[in-house]
């Protein structure tokens, strides 16, 4: 663990800080067969990632000037060898359905031409999808600029073109990609060399660090097996009805308070991650909102395939409201991707950038003092905690410390910042 980040043993998980019972009936299910807080973290970010990849009728307009997105993730999830990276392969299975009948995988063992067309062929929509690190660095030390450029594109839905003097020019307009990928540390720095290009600020990162320990019942008489397959089985099912009866196009849309919330804790985050990381990491602070958007859009779909209320309005435009139990789930999800990705930012070459280097302590600690309004009560500290993934013992932990060294006063249940 990197000691220059002082982070605590749960400071990168994500589900230990999910109420579960909030999550759509299809999220409870599918990690229910996860056994340790690392693969269900990697299962979460897996199904996220592939069922984003079959959702592209539904957008979501950002900034001023109303561009658009789609729910697409590209994810690499980055765990050491034989620490269950696999189960990505469970994630997959949700859209094989769909796959069956309309071409969606695209091998990470492809080319960059082969990539291309394949997209092409799928009209722009498709998973790029690889548990095998060693696979994706060696096709991409031919390709790497190529599939960089590409998928920067696909993540801002940006026009790919291709001219050849022989099969002439081909384009894939407003590509709906995805890209879920596992692998080492080292095979994703061979991937991802440095900070500065753009890839970098785009991707989920998920780094899982966990002690690992052989499970004695692996080889034991189980029916766990039939009952993951039954549940996944289910529940893809589930997502082609959604699939074939939802054609028309849903537009995504936030709550007035769920807008200003999250504008509010993006504006505290961008301080406090900037002064310590410098202005490397802006841009990825900056595209963490749009991938809290796409969560919350992900959320709202997959808790759709339950009984639910079907999006409001009518003819070929309908209106998907987040839920608040929804935009919570994603604003833990998000942040702590975040964290994630100031700690690999700070691993493969942004520490050298580091606008305060002195500076200790968790990314998070910090990010979560600079969220909490001027005055406040420890009810609102703990419920903001909850928001952001902090456990309610470290929220207080930070208070009592915060309190002794003088950044705030106590009085009462009641805090307020001194300056």
């Amino acid at each position: 663990m990197n000691q220059e980040l002082n982070l605590e043993a749960d400071d990168l998980q994500i589900t230990p800080h999910l109420n579960m019972e909030s999550l759509p009936q299809m999220l409870q299910e599918c990690l229910s067969v996860a056994k340790t807080p690392a693969t269900k973290d990697m299962l979460l970010m897996s199904v996220l990632t592939a069922t984003s990849s079959v959702m592209n009728n539904v957008s979501f307009h950002y900034a001023h000037y109303g561009k658009q997105y789609y729910p697409n993730l590209l994810s690499f999830i980055i765990a050491g060898a034989a620490s269950g990276k696999g189960v990505a392969n469970l994630a997959v299975q949700l859209i094989n359905p769909i796959h069956e009948e309309q071409p969606l995988l695209i091998p990470g063992d492809s080319t960059y031409p082969a990539f291309f067309a394949q997209l092409h062929i799928q009209k722009g929509n498709g998973l790029l999808f690889e548990t095998e690190g060693s696979v994706i660095t060696d096709i991409w030390k031919t390709s790497c600029a190529n599939y960089n450029t590409a998928l920067r594109k696909c993540a801002e839905h940006e026009t790919l073109s291709k001219s050849r003097m022989k099969s002439g020019q081909k384009e894939i307009i407003c590509p709906k990609v995805s890209a879920l990928l596992t692998g080492t540390y080292s095979q994703f720095e061979r991937l991802v060399p440095n900070v500065e290009n753009g890839f970098f600020s785009r991707l989920n990162m998920l780094l899982v660090r966990e002690n690992q320990s052989f499970d004695r019942s692996v080889f034991m008489p189980s029916n766990e097996g039939q009952e993951t397959q039954r549940i996944y089985g289910y529940w893809a099912t589930q997502l082609k009805q959604w699939h074939d009866t939802h054609t028309e196009s849903i537009d995504f849309q936030l709550t007035p308070t769920q807008a200003q919330q999250i504008g509010c804790i993006m504006e505290n985050e961008y301080g406090a991650y900037l002064r310590q990381l410098g202005d490397g990491f802006h841009a990825t602070i900056i595209r963490n909102a749009i991938t809290h958007m796409r969560i919350a859009c992900i959320l709202s779909v997959l808790r759709s395939l339950t009984p639910n209320p079907s999006p409001e309005g009518e003819g070929s435009q309908k209106r998907l409201v987040c839920t608040d139990e929804d935009f919570e789930t994603a604003m833990v999800i998000s942040t702590k991707l975040l964290l994630n990705a100031a700690d690999a930012y700070n691993q493969i070459g942004g520490k050298d950038q580091l606008a305060v280097p002195e500076m200790k302590g968790s990314y998070q600690k910090s990010t979560f003092l600079a969220s909490l309004p001027q005055a406040f009560s420890t009810g609102e500290c703990v419920k903001l905690a909850s928001q952001m993934g902090v456990s309610e013992r470290s929220c207080k932990r930070w208070l009592s410390e915060w309190t002794n060294v003088g950044m705030l006063l106590h009085e009462h249940g009641q805090y307020a910042k001194i300056a």
